[in-house]
């Protein structure tokens, strides 16, 4: 009898493990986040080219007051006529380097009162660690993950005393560097981000 009964046990097993994998993965699965973006300021880094052009010219389309910022001005004057020919919409454009804290918050500052904040910059050195110079490393950190700490620091004061605005939005989008593995397998993951986050309104 106890024979039949871990027998049946041991067949109820890989059953109850499947389901609690299940389980967990229905739970920490990635959710989509819908954030309003109709008549309100989405302000993007890396707004010239790739995803940060793709996601301005998107919301420009949406009806969102577009703000892009990027390095480049003459890649910035560019997307911002391709924006204008694709949506009809003017745009907004700032050049700084998201390492340079003031020039920064300067642009910040000129943008205006900001809804949504898409945190888009990154770059990707591709190197084994091992022979990579350090001051490569040093630049993809202080693009990827200090840049970013330097927008949101700029941007966040006047996200939260927005008055009669709904919640603000920060997205935080990964580098492809944050996918990258040494030679000895280890993920190197320092600037590979993917984030979102509701602010409400301050009521000061």
């Amino acid at each position: 009898m106890a024979d039949l009964s871990i027998s049946f046990f041991s067949l109820l097993l890989p059953f109850f493990s499947l389901s609690l994998l299940v389980f967990l993965a229905f739970i920490v699965r990635p959710h989509p986040v819908k954030v309003p973006i109709k008549n309100r300021h989405v302000f993007i880094t890396g707004g010239s080219s790739g995803i940060g052009l793709a996601l301005a010219q998107q919301a420009a389309s949406e009806g969102a007051k577009v703000s892009i910022l990027a390095r480049n001005i003459g890649r910035l004057e560019d997307a911002k006529e391709s924006i204008r020919l694709s949506t009809g919409r003017d745009v907004a454009i700032f050049s700084a380097d998201v390492r340079d804290y003031e020039a920064v918050k300067k642009a910040v500052e000129e943008a205006g009162p900001i809804d949504v904040l898409v945190c888009n910059q990154g770059v990707f050195v591709p190197q084994e660690l091992e022979t990579q110079d350090i001051e490569e490393i040093k630049f993809m950190i202080d693009v990827n993950l200090i840049g970013t700490f330097h927008l949101i620091k700029a941007a966040l004061p006047g996200m939260k005393n927005r008055a009669d605005r709904g919640p603000g939005s920060i997205a935080i989008i990964s580098s492809q560097a944050g996918q990258v593995c040494s030679t000895f397998g280890s993920s190197i993951n320092f600037n590979g981000l993917l984030f979102h986050s509701e602010l409400i309104p301050s009521d000061n």
